[in-house]
């Protein structure tokens, strides 16, 4: 098994879009696209529309009609004119149970766009993370994806990147890393393991969403092994 590490999306978007073709993407948002899709697909979410932007969202629900719910934020806070934000939390069988869900982020839902051309494409976070494992475990080609901040790094990221690295040694595989960042995601994560709460506190999202009142995200999206759900992207929607 060959395994690279992409920490952002401009990473992903200077390498050519055919070199996707052959390898299953694992994209990660920890803080908290990734999150909150799963999350949204463990509570009974029918269909996730991916929208590459507020203004594509809207048009999104003139096609899909006033059931779907516009869901996503702009720098952490809901958009306005849309029905839910990015806090996980919000998504419960009550809120989006049967719904048809649009979705729009700052970083997550660009980078699960711009892996559209791989062959399978899978949404991690650490509430998934045993889930993952088992589906990932047999690809030939794996491509973690970091959605970052901004186009910036974003440790949380990378970190998961690396427990995805050795929940595969853990399982008996032999994963090649591929890069120099692949080595670092595992560096990472031997440095999280040292000392959890500190490392993830520290974080520069995790630090800013708490600026927003929102410590409570922070702490859910950084629960491990929570979620059983592995959500699949495919022709700009995501399904369980």
């Amino acid at each position: 098994m060959r395994v690279d590490v992409l920490f952002t999306r401009r990473d992903l978007e200077a390498i050519p879009r055919e070199s996707l073709a052959g390898s299953t993407c694992v994209v990660i948002d920890v803080l908290r696209a990734s999150t909150t899709l799963t999350q949204a697909i463990a509570v009974g979410a029918e269909e996730i529309h991916i929208a590459d932007s507020p203004e594509e969202a809207f048009a999104m629900k003139q096609n899909l009609g006033e059931t779907a719910l516009l869901c996503g934020e702009r720098d952490g806070l809901i958009i306005p004119g849309f029905d839910i934000g990015n806090s996980p939390m919000d998504y419960t069988t009550e809120t989006v149970g049967g719904r048809t869900l649009i979705f729009a982020s700052t970083n997550g839902s660009r980078t699960l766009i711009a892996c559209r051309d791989a062959d399978e494409v899978l949404i991690g976070a650490f509430i998934n993370m045993p889930s993952l494992i088992d589906e990932i475990q047999h690809a030939e080609r794996l491509l973690l994806v970091g959605s970052g901040k901004l186009g910036r790094f974003a440790i949380e990221d990378a970190i998961c990147a690396g427990m995805i690295f050795e929940e595969l040694v853990r399982k008996g595989k032999r994963p090649v890393p591929q890069s120099d960042s692949a080595v670092c995601a595992k560096w990472l994560f031997e440095r999280f393991l040292a000392s959890p709460d500190d490392t993830l506190a520290h974080a520069e999202h995790a630090q800013y969403l708490c600026s927003l009142g929102l410590a409570e995200d922070v702490a859910f999206c950084t629960q491990i092994g929570s979620h059983r759900i592995v959500p699949r992207f495919q022709d700009g929607i995501v399904k369980p």
